[in-house]
Protein backbone atom coordinates (compact mmCIF):
# COMPACT_ATOMS: atom_id res chain seq x y z
CA UNK A 1 0.00 0.00 0.00
CA UNK A 2 3.08 2.66 0.01
CA UNK A 3 2.57 2.38 -3.30
CA UNK A 4 -0.37 4.13 -2.94
CA UNK A 5 -0.65 8.40 -2.69
CA UNK A 6 -2.03 9.88 -0.05
CA UNK A 7 -4.64 11.44 -2.64
CA UNK A 8 -5.20 8.58 -4.34
CA UNK A 9 -6.08 6.63 -1.20
CA UNK A 10 -8.47 8.92 0.23
CA UNK A 11 -9.98 8.93 -3.24
CA UNK A 12 -10.69 5.33 -2.84
CA UNK A 13 -11.90 5.67 0.72
CA UNK A 14 -14.24 8.24 -0.17
CA UNK A 15 -16.39 6.15 -2.70
CA UNK A 16 -16.89 3.82 -0.06
CA UNK A 17 -20.12 3.68 2.27
CA UNK A 18 -20.29 5.22 5.55
CA UNK A 19 -20.13 1.75 7.46
CA UNK A 20 -17.55 0.54 5.37
CA UNK A 21 -15.57 3.78 5.87
CA UNK A 22 -15.28 3.37 9.20
CA UNK A 23 -14.35 -0.20 9.18
CA UNK A 24 -11.23 0.24 7.12
CA UNK A 25 -9.95 3.91 8.60
CA UNK A 26 -9.14 1.31 11.06
CA UNK A 27 -6.85 -1.12 8.47
CA UNK A 28 -3.65 0.95 9.60
CA UNK A 29 -2.42 4.36 11.19
CA UNK A 30 -1.61 6.49 8.32
CA UNK A 31 -5.19 5.33 7.05
CA UNK A 32 -6.85 6.52 9.87
CA UNK A 33 -4.85 9.89 10.31
CA UNK A 34 -6.02 10.65 6.80
CA UNK A 35 -9.35 10.20 8.15
CA UNK A 36 -8.77 12.88 10.60
CA UNK A 37 -6.34 15.58 8.10
CA UNK A 38 -8.69 18.67 7.24
CA UNK A 39 -7.48 18.66 4.18
CA UNK A 40 -9.12 15.42 3.08
CA UNK A 41 -12.06 15.22 5.18
CA UNK A 42 -14.08 16.59 3.40
CA UNK A 43 -13.90 14.20 0.89
CA UNK A 44 -15.27 11.35 3.51
CA UNK A 45 -18.49 10.40 4.06
CA UNK A 46 -20.18 12.32 6.87
CA UNK A 47 -22.75 10.93 9.68
CA UNK A 48 -25.64 13.15 9.93
CA UNK A 49 -26.19 14.88 13.14
CA UNK A 50 -29.83 14.75 13.36
CA UNK A 51 -32.97 16.54 12.16
CA UNK A 52 -34.08 20.56 11.97
CA UNK A 53 -37.22 21.29 12.47
CA UNK A 54 -39.18 24.34 13.27
CA UNK A 55 -43.49 24.88 15.02
CA UNK A 56 -45.06 26.90 12.26
CA UNK A 57 -46.42 28.65 14.95
CA UNK A 58 -43.35 29.81 16.73
CA UNK A 59 -40.73 31.80 14.09
CA UNK A 60 -37.76 32.00 16.82
CA UNK A 61 -35.26 29.65 16.37
CA UNK A 62 -35.00 25.91 15.52
CA UNK A 63 -35.07 22.53 17.29
CA UNK A 64 -32.82 19.86 16.20
CA UNK A 65 -33.33 16.14 16.87
CA UNK A 66 -30.41 13.97 17.64
CA UNK A 67 -30.09 10.45 15.70
CA UNK A 68 -28.40 8.00 17.88
CA UNK A 69 -24.83 8.28 17.94
CA UNK A 70 -24.71 11.78 17.84
CA UNK A 71 -23.78 14.31 20.58
CA UNK A 72 -23.45 17.64 18.95
CA UNK A 73 -24.40 20.99 20.43
CA UNK A 74 -26.17 23.56 18.13
CA UNK A 75 -27.43 26.72 18.90
CA UNK A 76 -30.80 26.33 18.04
CA UNK A 77 -31.51 29.67 18.68
CA UNK A 78 -29.53 31.26 15.81
CA UNK A 79 -28.76 33.96 18.12
CA UNK A 80 -25.45 34.65 15.90
CA UNK A 81 -27.91 35.93 13.14
CA UNK A 82 -29.32 39.60 13.66
CA UNK A 83 -32.92 38.85 12.98
CA UNK A 84 -32.93 35.69 14.51
CA UNK A 85 -36.17 36.34 16.65
CA UNK A 86 -37.95 36.23 13.59
CA UNK A 87 -36.78 33.78 11.13
CA UNK A 88 -38.84 31.17 9.61
CA UNK A 89 -36.57 27.46 8.66
CA UNK A 90 -37.59 27.03 4.53
CA UNK A 91 -34.70 24.32 3.53
CA UNK A 92 -31.80 22.96 4.79
CA UNK A 93 -28.32 20.87 2.76
CA UNK A 94 -25.75 19.16 4.71
CA UNK A 95 -25.85 21.09 7.77
CA UNK A 96 -26.70 24.73 5.95
CA UNK A 97 -30.20 26.47 6.77
CA UNK A 98 -31.89 28.45 4.70
CA UNK A 99 -34.03 30.72 6.48
CA UNK A 100 -36.19 33.99 5.87
CA UNK A 101 -37.67 37.00 7.78
CA UNK A 102 -40.80 38.57 7.35
CA UNK A 103 -43.66 37.75 4.99
CA UNK A 104 -45.10 34.53 4.23
CA UNK A 105 -43.22 31.54 4.00
CA UNK A 106 -41.48 29.94 0.54
CA UNK A 107 -43.54 31.76 -1.54
CA UNK A 108 -42.25 35.55 -1.59
CA UNK A 109 -40.78 38.22 -4.10
CA UNK A 110 -38.07 40.04 -1.67
CA UNK A 111 -34.96 37.66 -1.77
CA UNK A 112 -33.26 40.42 -0.01
CA UNK A 113 -34.69 38.38 3.19
CA UNK A 114 -33.49 35.62 2.65
CA UNK A 115 -30.44 33.89 5.16
CA UNK A 116 -28.13 31.04 4.51
CA UNK A 117 -26.53 30.36 8.14
CA UNK A 118 -24.55 27.36 9.20
CA UNK A 119 -25.28 26.55 13.42
CA UNK A 120 -22.05 24.59 14.13
CA UNK A 121 -19.94 27.66 13.04
CA UNK A 122 -22.58 29.87 13.58
CA UNK A 123 -21.45 31.78 9.99
CA UNK A 124 -24.34 33.73 8.11
CA UNK A 125 -24.63 35.69 5.16
CA UNK A 126 -28.13 37.93 3.73
CA UNK A 127 -28.34 37.18 0.11
CA UNK A 128 -28.39 39.92 -2.00
CA UNK A 129 -31.94 40.91 -4.59
CA UNK A 130 -32.49 39.15 -7.96
CA UNK A 131 -34.13 41.54 -10.29
CA UNK A 132 -38.17 42.07 -9.25
CA UNK A 133 -40.56 39.74 -10.90
CA UNK A 134 -43.91 40.18 -12.14
CA UNK A 135 -46.60 40.98 -8.98
CA UNK A 136 -48.39 37.64 -9.91
CA UNK A 137 -45.41 35.70 -9.68
CA UNK A 138 -44.65 33.42 -6.91
CA UNK A 139 -40.99 32.39 -6.38
CA UNK A 140 -39.74 29.05 -4.70
CA UNK A 141 -35.95 28.88 -3.89
CA UNK A 142 -33.63 25.37 -2.68
CA UNK A 143 -30.43 25.61 -1.09
CA UNK A 144 -27.57 23.32 -2.49
CA UNK A 145 -24.69 22.52 -0.44
CA UNK A 146 -22.43 19.32 -1.28
CA UNK A 147 -18.92 19.67 1.12
CA UNK A 148 -17.49 16.46 -1.09
CA UNK A 149 -18.38 18.37 -4.10
CA UNK A 150 -17.59 22.21 -2.92
CA UNK A 151 -17.16 24.41 -0.25
CA UNK A 152 -19.70 26.94 -1.73
CA UNK A 153 -23.14 26.91 -1.83
CA UNK A 154 -25.77 27.56 -4.46
CA UNK A 155 -29.40 28.79 -4.32
CA UNK A 156 -31.62 28.17 -6.93
CA UNK A 157 -34.74 30.42 -7.17
CA UNK A 158 -37.99 29.10 -9.25
CA UNK A 159 -39.92 32.25 -10.23
CA UNK A 160 -43.32 30.88 -11.63
CA UNK A 161 -45.02 33.66 -14.14
CA UNK A 162 -47.24 34.21 -16.96
CA UNK A 163 -46.86 35.60 -20.14
CA UNK A 164 -49.12 37.83 -22.13
CA UNK A 165 -50.69 34.92 -23.65
CA UNK A 166 -51.54 33.41 -20.32
CA UNK A 167 -49.40 30.82 -20.30
CA UNK A 168 -47.75 29.68 -17.10
CA UNK A 169 -43.90 29.28 -16.92
CA UNK A 170 -40.98 29.07 -14.77
CA UNK A 171 -37.90 30.77 -15.12
CA UNK A 172 -34.61 29.47 -12.85
CA UNK A 173 -31.79 32.20 -11.48
CA UNK A 174 -28.74 30.60 -9.39
CA UNK A 175 -26.99 32.41 -6.73
CA UNK A 176 -23.04 31.41 -6.22
CA UNK A 177 -21.95 31.85 -2.72
CA UNK A 178 -18.59 31.94 -4.42
CA UNK A 179 -18.77 35.26 -6.29
CA UNK A 180 -22.15 36.43 -4.36
CA UNK A 181 -23.78 37.40 -7.31
CA UNK A 182 -26.93 36.16 -9.11
CA UNK A 183 -26.92 34.39 -12.50
CA UNK A 184 -28.04 36.27 -15.13
CA UNK A 185 -29.07 33.27 -17.49
CA UNK A 186 -33.12 33.30 -18.23
CA UNK A 187 -33.31 30.02 -18.55
CA UNK A 188 -36.93 29.13 -19.02
CA UNK A 189 -39.52 25.69 -18.46
CA UNK A 190 -42.91 25.74 -19.40
CA UNK A 191 -43.11 22.94 -16.54
CA UNK A 192 -43.45 23.88 -13.20
CA UNK A 193 -40.81 21.86 -10.50
CA UNK A 194 -41.88 22.18 -6.36
CA UNK A 195 -41.48 18.66 -4.98
CA UNK A 196 -38.42 16.67 -3.12
CA UNK A 197 -35.28 17.80 -4.24
CA UNK A 198 -31.94 16.94 -3.66
CA UNK A 199 -28.16 18.15 -4.51
CA UNK A 200 -25.60 15.87 -5.07
CA UNK A 201 -22.13 15.77 -7.11
CA UNK A 202 -23.11 19.17 -8.37
CA UNK A 203 -26.63 18.30 -9.84
CA UNK A 204 -29.74 19.45 -8.99
CA UNK A 205 -32.18 17.17 -8.89
CA UNK A 206 -36.48 18.12 -8.59
CA UNK A 207 -39.51 16.49 -8.67
CA UNK A 208 -42.43 17.31 -10.15
CA UNK A 209 -45.72 16.57 -8.01
CA UNK A 210 -48.15 15.94 -10.93
CA UNK A 211 -46.05 14.34 -14.22
CA UNK A 212 -44.00 12.33 -12.11
CA UNK A 213 -40.79 12.96 -13.60
CA UNK A 214 -36.90 14.56 -11.77
CA UNK A 215 -35.34 17.56 -13.45
CA UNK A 216 -31.96 17.48 -13.41
CA UNK A 217 -30.30 20.99 -13.63
CA UNK A 218 -26.11 21.35 -13.79
CA UNK A 219 -24.92 23.62 -11.47
CA UNK A 220 -23.70 26.49 -13.46
CA UNK A 221 -20.47 27.28 -14.37
CA UNK A 222 -19.58 30.65 -12.15
CA UNK A 223 -17.76 32.33 -15.72
CA UNK A 224 -20.38 30.72 -18.19
CA UNK A 225 -23.34 30.82 -16.00
CA UNK A 226 -24.82 28.30 -18.30
CA UNK A 227 -27.76 26.11 -17.50
CA UNK A 228 -27.71 22.14 -18.86
CA UNK A 229 -30.47 20.29 -17.90
CA UNK A 230 -32.47 16.58 -18.52
CA UNK A 231 -35.68 14.90 -17.74
CA UNK A 232 -35.85 11.53 -15.87
CA UNK A 233 -38.55 9.35 -15.40
CA UNK A 234 -38.94 8.33 -11.71
CA UNK A 235 -40.21 5.04 -11.19
CA UNK A 236 -43.09 3.92 -9.16
CA UNK A 237 -47.01 5.35 -10.02
CA UNK A 238 -47.84 9.09 -11.17
CA UNK A 239 -49.83 11.47 -8.50
CA UNK A 240 -53.00 11.32 -10.40
CA UNK A 241 -55.01 14.69 -10.00
CA UNK A 242 -58.24 12.98 -10.17
CA UNK A 243 -57.28 10.34 -7.77
CA UNK A 244 -54.81 11.76 -5.21
CA UNK A 245 -54.64 14.69 -3.29
CA UNK A 246 -51.71 14.23 -2.49
CA UNK A 247 -48.73 11.63 -3.12
CA UNK A 248 -45.39 12.76 -3.49
CA UNK A 249 -42.22 10.69 -3.37
CA UNK A 250 -38.53 11.00 -1.67
CA UNK A 251 -35.23 12.26 -2.73
CA UNK A 252 -31.91 11.00 -1.06
CA UNK A 253 -28.87 9.55 -1.98
CA UNK A 254 -26.69 6.67 -0.72
CA UNK A 255 -22.66 6.66 -1.39
CA UNK A 256 -23.08 8.77 -4.24
CA UNK A 257 -25.84 7.37 -5.93
CA UNK A 258 -29.70 9.44 -6.10
CA UNK A 259 -32.06 6.79 -4.49
CA UNK A 260 -36.45 7.53 -4.45
CA UNK A 261 -38.21 6.13 -2.22
CA UNK A 262 -42.42 5.88 -2.46
CA UNK A 263 -45.42 3.84 -1.09
CA UNK A 264 -47.13 1.56 -3.18
CA UNK A 265 -50.56 1.88 -4.29
CA UNK A 266 -52.21 1.35 -1.05
CA UNK A 267 -49.55 2.56 1.46
CA UNK A 268 -49.02 -0.84 3.08
CA UNK A 269 -45.61 -1.38 1.41
CA UNK A 270 -42.72 1.03 0.16
CA UNK A 271 -39.96 0.68 -2.30
CA UNK A 272 -36.89 2.49 -2.83
CA UNK A 273 -35.29 2.48 -5.49
CA UNK A 274 -31.62 3.36 -6.89
CA UNK A 275 -30.80 5.48 -10.22
CA UNK A 276 -28.72 3.21 -12.29
CA UNK A 277 -26.57 5.00 -15.50
CA UNK A 278 -28.64 8.38 -16.83
CA UNK A 279 -32.41 7.06 -16.09
CA UNK A 280 -32.51 3.25 -15.19
CA UNK A 281 -34.05 2.11 -11.84
CA UNK A 282 -33.29 -0.61 -9.41
CA UNK A 283 -35.29 -1.64 -6.42
CA UNK A 284 -33.06 -1.78 -3.60
CA UNK A 285 -35.49 -2.70 -0.52
CA UNK A 286 -39.46 -3.03 -1.09
CA UNK A 287 -40.45 -2.42 3.46
CA UNK A 288 -43.92 -3.70 4.98
CA UNK A 289 -45.60 -0.66 7.09
CA UNK A 290 -48.23 -3.12 8.27
CA UNK A 291 -46.62 -3.07 11.78
CA UNK A 292 -45.59 0.37 12.09
CA UNK A 293 -48.32 2.88 12.97
CA UNK A 294 -50.45 0.72 15.26
CA UNK A 295 -53.32 0.91 12.42
CA UNK A 296 -54.24 -1.35 9.68
CA UNK A 297 -55.68 1.56 7.17
CA UNK A 298 -53.19 3.91 5.33
CA UNK A 299 -54.64 5.23 2.63
CA UNK A 300 -57.66 7.75 3.36
CA UNK A 301 -59.65 10.05 1.42
CA UNK A 302 -60.44 13.24 2.22
CA UNK A 303 -64.13 15.54 2.09
CA UNK A 304 -63.49 15.68 -1.95
CA UNK A 305 -63.30 12.13 -2.81
CA UNK A 306 -59.53 12.44 -3.35
CA UNK A 307 -57.58 9.34 -1.59
CA UNK A 308 -54.38 10.06 0.12
CA UNK A 309 -51.24 8.32 2.38
CA UNK A 310 -51.87 8.95 6.52
CA UNK A 311 -48.38 9.43 6.28
CA UNK A 312 -45.44 10.66 4.47
CA UNK A 313 -41.87 9.19 3.88
CA UNK A 314 -39.42 12.58 4.88
CA UNK A 315 -36.12 10.94 4.31
CA UNK A 316 -34.22 7.99 4.26
CA UNK A 317 -30.36 6.68 5.23
CA UNK A 318 -29.65 3.91 3.93
CA UNK A 319 -26.06 4.16 5.73
CA UNK A 320 -27.88 3.43 8.73
CA UNK A 321 -30.72 1.76 7.49
CA UNK A 322 -33.55 4.17 8.39
CA UNK A 323 -36.31 6.16 7.13
CA UNK A 324 -37.58 8.65 8.59
CA UNK A 325 -41.38 8.99 8.51
CA UNK A 326 -44.14 11.44 9.51
CA UNK A 327 -47.72 10.49 10.78
CA UNK A 328 -50.04 12.57 9.19
CA UNK A 329 -52.70 11.06 12.13
CA UNK A 330 -51.23 11.11 15.60
CA UNK A 331 -48.82 14.08 14.50
CA UNK A 332 -45.35 12.19 15.19
CA UNK A 333 -42.32 11.21 13.32
CA UNK A 334 -40.80 7.89 13.31
CA UNK A 335 -37.54 6.25 12.68
CA UNK A 336 -38.37 3.63 10.79
CA UNK A 337 -35.35 0.15 10.82
CA UNK A 338 -34.73 -1.26 7.64
CA UNK A 339 -33.05 -4.29 9.02
CA UNK A 340 -35.92 -5.11 11.68
CA UNK A 341 -38.93 -3.86 10.13
CA UNK A 342 -39.59 -1.73 12.96
CA UNK A 343 -40.40 1.59 13.95
CA UNK A 344 -40.03 3.71 16.63
CA UNK A 345 -41.45 7.65 17.76
CA UNK A 346 -38.88 9.94 17.55
CA UNK A 347 -40.94 13.57 18.35
CA UNK A 348 -44.72 14.26 18.79
CA UNK A 349 -45.23 17.12 17.00
CA UNK A 350 -48.10 19.57 17.67
CA UNK A 351 -49.72 20.10 14.53
CA UNK A 352 -47.34 19.92 11.09
CA UNK A 353 -44.00 21.51 11.78
CA UNK A 354 -41.36 22.03 8.98
CA UNK A 355 -38.81 19.01 9.72
CA UNK A 356 -35.61 19.18 7.31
Amino acid sequence: MSLLTDDLVVEILSWLPLKSFCRFKCVCKSWHALSSDPHYRKKFPRTPVGLFYQIPEYHTGIDLVSLPSSDKEIDTTLSFVPCYEDLQLMDCSNGLLLCYHGGIRKYFADISHVIVCNPATQEWMSLPNTEPGPSSSFCDIVLCFDPSWSQHFHVFSFQCQSSMAGEDFTEVKVFFSENFTWSSCRWKSETGFDGSSRFMNGVLYVSHLLEHVLLAIDAPDPCTQLLSQRIIQLPGFPNDPGMFSWCSGCLCQSSGVLCYAQQEFDGCMMRIWSLEGTDSWVVRHRLSMNNVFGRDLLLRTDHNGFWYFDYDIHDFDLERELVILVDRIDHKLISFSISTGKGSEILKISGFGYVY
